[in-house]
């Protein structure tokens, strides 16, 4: 399991390097503005990381009142104000700018400048669990609702809430056999481009876990709230079908039960857009 062990370790270092380098470089040829290093400095070190985070605090309160804002009918509004917006600001600008060249407020639909659709997403593959110096894999598989911005600047957004089957792995720890089943509820945030015939895209969330892990006969459980997040390629079959395949790490520790894992998950994603 070594090669898939520093296999992934590749991948999430290369996604957290993405993430850092993906703000300056979307907007740096449409904004024209000329910050001065000590915007640059002030921008990535206190403005970006508040932005990150009302978009985050956003996100959770637009899957609390999700069920509610879709029957009245303004879910997106509610997306766009509390985590599209903040996302924008915080990746999709150029360093050190004070603001973005199609910020979503200012768009509208009815021009096809601004594409708002809402969704149901499928999601299946393998989760790869790492705990207590053992590797090995389950199935994973999941369902989640959410909502997709695509702004004529080629810029693309999902909000998403969801519940997911990370992993039933069989591991062997110490001569012993130990079984390992996660169950995860997440609030994701993508963000990316449009590349022509794939849409990039950048995962962040946070996620409550819960693992029941059998040991013998004995059973226990670990639970806790962690971070995940990933990278992606979404291609569009139709106007409303969409087939995307991501990689997505998920962290997870409960100190008091001892318990201290890594989940990486590759799957195949399904949304029908309504």
């Amino acid at each position: 399991m070594q090669p898939m062990v520093t296999l992934r370790n590749t991948v999430s270092i290369a996604t957290v390097s993405a993430l850092l380098a993906l703000s300056p470089l979307a907007n740096a040829q449409r904004i024209e503005e000329t910050p001065s290093a000590g915007a640059m400095v002030a921008d990535a070190v206190v403005v970006r990381p508040v932005y990150f985070l009302l978009s985050q605090v956003g996100a959770a309160v637009y899957a609390v009142t999700l069920p509610f804002t879709l029957l009245g009918g303004n879910a997106d509004q509610a997306a766009e104000t509390l985590v599209v917006t903040p996302l924008q600001a915080g990746f999709i600008r150029c360093l050190g700018c004070r603001q973005v060249d199609n910020q979503v407020s200012r768009l509208s639909d009815s021009d096809g400048s601004k594409r708002i659709q809402h969704f149901v997403t499928l999601s299946g593959g393998m989760g790869f669990v790492d705990t207590l110096g053992e590797s090995e894999s389950g199935p994973s598989y999941g369902l989640y609702l959410g909502t997709h911005f695509a702004l004529s600047d080629k810029s693309r957004f999902d909000v998403m809430l969801g519940a997911k089957q990370l992993g039933d792995a069989d591991l062997t720890v110490g001569g012993t056999k130990v079984n390992d089943s996660t169950l995860s509820y997440q609030i994701v945030t993508r963000f990316g481009r449009d590349l022509g015939a794939f849409d990039l895209m950048f995962k962040l969330g946070g996620h409550y876990w819960n693992t029941d892990r059998e040991v013998g006969a004995a059973k226990g459980e670990a639970s806790g709230l962690d971070f995940l997040y990933g990278v992606g390629l979404d291609a569009w079959l139709t106007d409303s079908v969409r087939l995307g395949l991501d990689y997505t790490r998920y962290d997870m520790q409960d100190s008091d039960k001892g318990y201290d894992s890594v989940i990486d998950a590759a799957d195949l994603n399904l949304s029908i857009m309504f």
